[in-house]
């Protein structure tokens, strides 16, 4: 079957979205789907950029044997919520006048956010006849809305009219967690086209290593409790309380906050750090993939962070690769999250309320005082992840998702045929 996936980071950006989608293109095409990727040329989170990209306002090339169409974004800056909510419909505008130009797929797979990207899927599955896959992850608008990105009402009755408009016309609906599916079917979704599919993981890739090895030595880090964050420093993320807790700790001269990656909050918390003078914190730029895990397996935790605003119950995909790697998860989120009920039920770290740095400096001690426990709740994680994470299993649910849908429709178009 020819599948287009839609998604606006897919490699060399190292997120979590541009993982995930790689990973699922290179399942399906293992499974005799004949995969095209439409995406965003990209301009961050990556680890090692290609010139030429900056130079081309569209480009196709081959990612390891899958056939991808890049559009170049506009020069919108990323700090201002709504020329970001306005970027978000021209990346679907022009995601649509490309995708026409690719001729006819038989399903189509979108990565939302951005929400509009879900309507440029549902336009193009209409025109070829084929199923439109969502595969939602962060629930927008609700996620603007807690966080105050959003505030129009009338920019909120858009959204979500396009929310449960695309919730109604999709033949499938994939979520990471049950929370989110129950969010989903309230919103307008068919109970019976909603899927729970974890965010999973390369459980090759990502595995338990030692903790001294090269990353350690390279970056000199010597025998620190080092407690890493590796991902997106945004607006949803309150790293800030990573901040104030590291302010907590700073007597505790062999405790090591390594903050990894980028985003819109990564300069003001820099600025932090120098006003409150703190020796306990670094920061370094996003890491390709293989660096990352070397970061993993040199931590002694590792933290998942979300703002208290945030209601929606978000499970971050950096959660499972810490599970992966044998390392205990600090995770300040709040308490309606599906990660905090993962952590409990897979008891592989410590849950702490968001917002509260004394509570989430007090775990970091937990920890460093305690390096069975902490290495027991790794060992626990990885148990965890090999039985609910496998990256082929996940993916064999999209197939079969995609053979039921085409199943379905064909069976349509014969019943319509009958006199």
């Amino acid at each position: 079957m020819r599948v287009l996936l839609l998604t606006t980071s897919f490699p060399p950006a190292v997120n979590s979205a541009a993982r995930l989608f790689y990973e699922l293109a290179q399942g399906l095409s293992r499974r005799g789907h004949h995969v095209t990727v439409l995406t965003s040329i990209p301009d961050r989170y990556v680890a090692e950029r290609k010139p030429w990209y900056r130079r081309r306002p569209y480009t196709r090339e081959s990612v390891n044997g899958i056939r991808t169409h890049r559009v170049a974004g506009l020069p919108i800056p990323k700090g201002i919520p709504l020329l970001r909510g306005v970027e978000h419909f021209l990346v679907a505008y022009t995601y649509l006048l490309v995708g026409l130009l690719l001729g006819r797929h038989r399903a189509v797979i979108v990565y939302s956010p951005p929400l509009p990207l879900g309507l440029t899927g549902y336009l193009l599955s209409r025109l070829w006849r084929g199923p439109l896959v969502l595969n939602i992850q962060d629930l927008y608008p609700q996620t603007a809305i807690d966080l105050g990105l959003l505030r129009s009402r009338i920019l909120i009755r858009i959204s979500r009219r396009l929310e449960r408009f695309l919730y109604r016309r999709a033949e499938a609906i994939t979520v990471h967690s049950p929370g989110n599916r129950e969010y989903v079917v309230g919103h307008g979704a068919p109970q019976n086209r909603v899927h729970v599919v974890p965010n999973w993981v390369d459980l090759e890739a990502l595995r338990p290593g030692s903790r001294d090895g090269a990353f350690r030595a390279t970056h000199q880090l010597g025998n620190a409790f080092l407690v890493s964050y590796g991902g997106v420093m945004g607006f949803a993320q309150g790293m800030e309380d990573v901040v104030e807790a590291a302010s907590r700790l700073r007597d505790y001269p062999d405790v090591l906050f390594l903050l990894v990656g980028e985003g819109v909050a990564r300069s003001a918390l820099e600025r932090r750090v120098r006003e409150l003078g703190l020796a306990n914190v670094r920061f370094m730029d996003t890491q390709p993939p293989e660096t990352y895990a070397q970061l993993l397996s040199a931590s002694d935790a590792s933290l998942v962070t979300l703002r208290k605003e945030l209601r929606t119950p978000v499970v971050p995909g950096k959660l499972q690769a810490i599970m992966a790697a044998g390392r205990p998860a600090i995770c300040s989120v709040p308490s309606d999250s599906d990660a905090a009920r993962l952590v409990q039920e897979a008891g592989c770290g410590v849950w702490v309320e968001a917002g509260c740095p004394d509570r989430l400096a007090e775990a970091v001690l937990s920890l460093h005082s305690d390096r069975a426990l902490a290495e027991a709740m790794g060992r626990r994680g990885r148990a965890y992840a090999e039985a609910h994470f496998d990256q082929e299993g996940c993916i064999e649910q999209y197939h079969q998702m995609l053979t039921g849908c085409r199943k379905q429709r064909d069976s349509r178009r014969e019943h319509a045929k009958l006199p």
